[in-house]
């Protein structure tokens, strides 16, 4: 626990080594330091203890209370010194001061946490992290200790507040099913949170979401007071506030909105009670419900009971406990070694590294940079291909507008490309662009230059040769779309387009207009057929075809037409031709479907990748089951690149 962290560490400090918190979302010392200098018999009333919150116009009041305590002695503790980055090299200085000069009873405490997306970005300089006592507090990924953790927040003195035996019994249930539920969403981080270097993982959620203690205890009091206030258990209420309310207010993506509340469905419900009479333990059998596959919700006969029964029947760590499929696990372990790989690559500039090894690395770069050159194709003529056109449907539009952007990218590359050539043979001098743009291609990593023309993801999860295949592939596709009279293929490649989502629209829009329908009442559901695209003779029927789409998470059981469970070692499998479907509002039924997320690749929807859609999958077992299991359609195939 932090608290005998801080305890530990304020008895090893002196006024010369100052104490340094690492901080994680949702966690902050202020309280614990408080706590423990108050026992010490330091206050801020009694003027030797101040609490400071930096931020902007904060830079003043700091350096003279540093000032004053180095002088008189006094504990200072400087909270979030990571927002003041120009300020910090002043702390550096007040601190080495205080190493030679500082009253006996000056202590110094600060707290940064890593930057969002750049955690080995250098916050604090070297001088301090080599004196300073550093200390961090990150919550446990596994499921026992959180559970240990989160039980340990609630007192049993809590319960004397309800009023009648039934609902302290209530409570003691449901506590330990929010207990757990606060368990799975900090566990479920592990399996990624969609931003990470490489191909990273999304599978735990889309993004990361700083779930803390406070959260939980502020759902202990609701509880209580609904409880108390009800004659009937509100489950409904419970797990609109526990869900949208208290841990939704956190979320900013739906589908990890649709995941978390999903967890409160299945644990939060009737069923966690004891069945018997609530107020009568001779008429109690155990719980129907399984908190975990195995793991049967507990008898609330006393917290004790509840803490041993955490100890002892818990299942082992595994995604199982999670909802998900164990090879999860493979998956998470993927994206942690190409991630490692990647920064040795990083590191050792591209695999050069050695003496003379400048003139091999340009002998490289020029190789490669050649044959990129001769494979780039020629623009598409927009002008021919627009004469062409005897009417401007919705795929036309699609047509054009991925032909332009084509296009664009292209062009780009080739001048980029060219100008680095003469870079290299001395014509011009080397900017930072072109030099971006040879690391790039000696690292075999996608230019940031060229992503930023293809879509504003900059974290592109192929190598720049699989890349590079991935554009001539969607070139040839445009090609042969655009010859001739401009005829939809009969089946889209979905992945090799810059905006599938346009494509989708035009679906709905072509029937819409066949129909004399506004576009506002249009939806499509897709049904996954048997066919491969060498089978496809001609266009669908009704709607369209696409393909090029793979499956994470679970498997697509050919034979009966429906989602399974995928098979061991099998992270993705490439789905065969898919048919899009356009309906009506009124039409669009979601019975026997599950409402599976499309996205770009692995990293699934984070801040710089939105979600590309949501398709139907015919589902045989209940839909929650899915959602649990993270299971979503990848255009990318990111372990195939």
């Amino acid at each position: 626990m932090a608290w005998h962290s801080t305890k530990l560490c304020g008895a090893s400090a002196c006024s010369a080594t100052p104490i340094f918190f690492i901080l994680f979302p949702g966690y902050s010392p202020s309280k614990e330091i408080e706590q423990y200098a108050a026992k010490v018999g330091k206050t801020v009333e009694a003027g030797n203890l101040t609490l400071i919150s930096m931020g902007q116009g904060q830079e003043g009041p700091a350096e003279a209370v540093l000032d004053k305590y180095i002088c008189e002695g006094g504990w200072v503790f400087l909270d979030n010194v990571h927002l003041m980055q120009g300020w910090i090299p002043r702390l550096e200085r007040k601190l080495e001061v205080a190493a030679e000069t500082a009253h006996p009873g000056f202590r110094c405490f600060f707290s940064a946490e890593p930057i969002n997306g750049a955690p080995q970005a250098k916050i604090v300089p070297e001088s301090i992290l080599q004196t300073c006592i550093k200390i961090s507090n990150e919550p446990p990924s596994d499921m026992k200790s959180n559970m240990r953790r989160a039980f340990a927040a609630f007192q049993p003195e809590a319960e004397e507040r309800l009023s009648t035996v039934a609902k302290r019994y209530a409570y003691k249930s449901i506590l330990f099913g929010l207990c757990f539920y606060h368990s799975l969403l900090l566990g479920r981080k592990k399996f990624g949170t969609g931003i990470g270097t490489g191909s990273g993982s999304g599978m735990g959620f889309c993004r990361n979401y700083s779930f803390n203690m406070g959260d939980l205890t502020a759902c202990g009091d609701v509880l209580i007071n609904y409880l108390e206030v009800y004659k009937h258990i509100p489950w409904d209420d419970l797990r609109y506030m526990f869900g949208e309310v208290f841990y939704g207010g956190h979320i900013t993506d739906n589908m990890d909105r649709r995941c978390c509340t999903t967890y409160l469905q299945v644990l939060i419900r009737s069923e966690i009670l004891p069945t018997g009479e609530l107020g009568d333990l001779s008429t109690w059998s155990t719980p129907k419900l399984e908190l975990a596959p195995g793991f049967k919700a507990p008898l609330p006969t006393s917290f004790d009971a509840l803490l041993q029964y955490i100890e002892t029947s818990l299942p082992p760590e595994s995604p199982i406990v999670y909802g998900m499929h164990p090879n999860a696990e493979l998956s998470l372990l993927t994206s942690l070694g190409e991630t490692l790989f990647r920064t040795i690559t990083e590191v050792s500039g591209g695999g050069t590294g050695a003496s003379g090894s400048n003139s091999a690395g340009e002998a490289a770069v020029r190789s490669a940079l050649k044959e990129y050159l001769e494979r780039l194709p020629e623009l598409f003529v927009m002008l021919d291909i627009e004469s062409r056109i005897k009417e401007k449907t919705p795929f036309v539009v699609v047509a054009l507008q991925e032909a332009t952007r084509m296009n664009a990218l292209l062009e780009e590359m080739r001048r980029s490309m060219e100008e680095l050539q003469l870079g290299l043979d001395g014509a011009l001098n080397m900017s930072d662009k072109m030099e971006a743009l040879a690391r790039g291609i000696a690292t075999n990593t996608v230019p940031a230059l060229w992503m930023s023309v293809m879509s504003t993801r900059i974290q592109e999860v192929f190598s720049l040769s699989a890349w590079y295949h991935d554009v001539l592939k969607r070139y040839e596709q445009l090609a042969a779309w655009t010859s001739g009279s401009l005829t939809t293929p009969n089946s889209v490649w979905l992945s090799g387009l810059f905006n599938p989502k346009a494509f989708l629209t035009a679906v709905m829009q072509t029937y819409a207009r066949a129909n004399k329908l506004p576009l506002d009442v249009m939806m499509f559901i897709t049904e996954v057929t048997s066919k491969t695209v060498e089978q496809l003779t001609e266009p669908a029927p009704f709607g369209t075809y696409i393909h090029g789409l793979v499956l994470e998470g679970a498997r697509w059981d050919k034979e009966e037409g429906v989602l399974k469970d995928s098979l061991p070692n099998e992270l993705h499998q490439a789905l065969p031709v898919i048919q899009v479907k356009p309906v009506t509002t009124e039409q669009y039924s979601l019975e026997g479907y599950y409402v599976c997320p499309v996205y770009t690749n692995m990293q699934r929807a984070n801040v710089y990748s939105p979600a590309v859609s949501s398709f139907t999958l015919r589902t045989a077992d209940a839909p929650h089951k899915w959602v649990l299991a993270s299971v979503a359609l990848l255009l990318q195939d990111d372990l195939a690149s």
